[in-house]
Parts: structure tokens; sequence; C-alpha cells
């Protein structure tokens, strides 16, 4: 009740003083005044809630762009939320094949995003980097076949804070990637960092970033990136505390909220 009476007076704040105006549509792109969108957001921090009141246009255009690229980009999985099996990429493709450093030739990626992938490795390049490829797409079988391999090295318990749970990792989407040498020291590298500052040009978001394990299940990872396109990655960064998690946890919920209010 308290956030709720929080984010009321914002709504009366920003869209005008006396909220004469409340009830006005947001966005040509949607059916959406703001006491309907607070409705969908309601269940976020009043942190994130403040940004999106604040600035519901930019949002929602950011949102419609999300909403326009395939599902696939933006599926949750987390320890939380399991997919299937037979979940995989429409079509995967070989880094390699486009001219991409890789530690191995027979690693792929999903289609969706080779693309961009190519032009960040090339912007680094222009910059006498050599960002290198070294995992992406992983079939339930195989990442079952690490998780099991890390238990059996330390036990369950120390493998779920590094390797995920067969059905529950985003290298069986095909849209996350490992760059480099897939350890802590990767972070203090001229590509590890050039990564940190430019990845997001390009789409790409740290899913697991440092002092966040209790919301993403994992430990730091600075090598670990998700594709989830550009406007993905400046709503992430505009109003979800740049936090992968939080932005791929709201769309899981209501993305069809969304839908729903767009018109056609």
């Amino acid at each position: 009740m308290k956030n709720y009476f929080i984010t009321s007076v914002l709504l009366c704040s920003v869209f005008t003083a006396g909220c004469f105006s409340q009830e006005k549509q947001i966005h040509p792109s949607f059916d959406l005044t703001p006491s309907s969108l607070q409705l969908i957001i309601e269940d976020l921090n009043p942190e994130i809630q403040k940004r999106i009141i604040q600035n519901p246009y930019r949002f929602l255009q950011l949102a419609l762009s999300m909403l326009e690229q395939p599902e696939e980009l933006f599926l949750l999985a987390d320890k939380k939320h399991a997919i299937t099996r037979d979940q995989t990429p429409q079509e995967v493709v070989s880094p390699y094949d486009y001219g991409i450093s890789v530690t191995r030739k027979d690693r792929t990626v999903s289609a969706l995003m080779i693309d961009q992938l190519k032009n960040l490795c090339e912007s680094a390049a222009s910059e006498g980097l050599n960002i290198v490829f070294a995992s992406g797409y992983r079939p339930f079988d195989y990442q079952e076949m690490i998780y099991n391999r890390y238990v059996d090295q330390m036990g369950q318990e120390d493998a779920d804070r590094i390797s995920a749970r067969p059905g529950t990792s985003q290298h069986q989407l095909g849209t996350a990637v490992d760059f480099g040498t897939i350890d802590d020291s990767y972070a203090l590298t001229e590509e590890g960092k050039w990564l940190t500052e430019n990845a997001g040009n390009f789409g790409f978001s740290l899913s697991y970033p440092e002092g966040y394990e209790h919301i993403t299940g994992y430990k730091w990872e600075n090598w670990h990136y998700r594709y989830i396109t550009i406007e993905g990655v400046e709503i992430q960064k505009e109003f979800f505390s740049d936090i992968q998690q939080y932005l791929i946890e709201f769309w899981d919920k209501h993305s069809n909220d969304l839908k729903e209010f767009r018109r056609e």
C-alpha cells in the first residue's frame, strides 16, 4: 500500500499538478494511460517504477522495439525458470565462418545475433584489440555433462554458483556468449575492459554482474554476455538499474500485457 501511494503521488506530479491529464494516452502505439501502465509495473521495485513513471513514452518506445523482435531473444532461463530439453535456437551459425577469432571452430551461436557479434569484434579490432569467442550455444545434454562434471569436482553447492543445471542455462538459448579466458583475470585485460565499456553498443548485456549473486543466482562472470538487442540494453540501463535479470524477469511476466495494449 505504501509503494502504491508513493507511485500515485509521482504520477500526479509528473503528468500534471492536479492529475487532470492522468488518463491521456501515453504513446500512439499503445492504448495505455498512466494508471493502466501503473497496473503493469506495480510489482517492480519503487526505484524502477519511478524511472518508468518519469519517462513513460521513452519506456514504451523501447518496449515497442523489443516486442518487434523474436521472442526467443528475451526468454527467461535461470535457476528458477527452466526451459525444456527441446528448446533450441531456430538457426545456429559458426562465428569462425564470419571471421571471428575463436578458441574452437565447431562452436556456434544463434543466427539472430551473429551480425552484431561480428560488428562488436570488428570494432574492437579497429582499436587493436582481439575479442576471442570462447563459447556460445550449448544443447541441454551438453550442459548436463558440464554441470555434472562440476558437481563431481566441487560438490553440488559450489557447482550451482558457477554452472547452470541443464535447462536453466542461457547458453541453451544460443544468445549467450563467453569471451576470452573465461576467468576473473579477463576483466583486467584490455579486451575485457573494452567489453565493459562497449558491448552494450552492440546489444550485449553482462548477465552476471559483480555483487548481484543474490539476484542472478551466479557469482560474477565478467566474460558472460547475452545478446538482448541494442534497444534491450538501452531499456535495461535507463529503467532497470542496468541489471539484465530485472529486465528479463519483467519481460517474462508482462510482455503479454504490453502486447494486449499495443495498437495494431
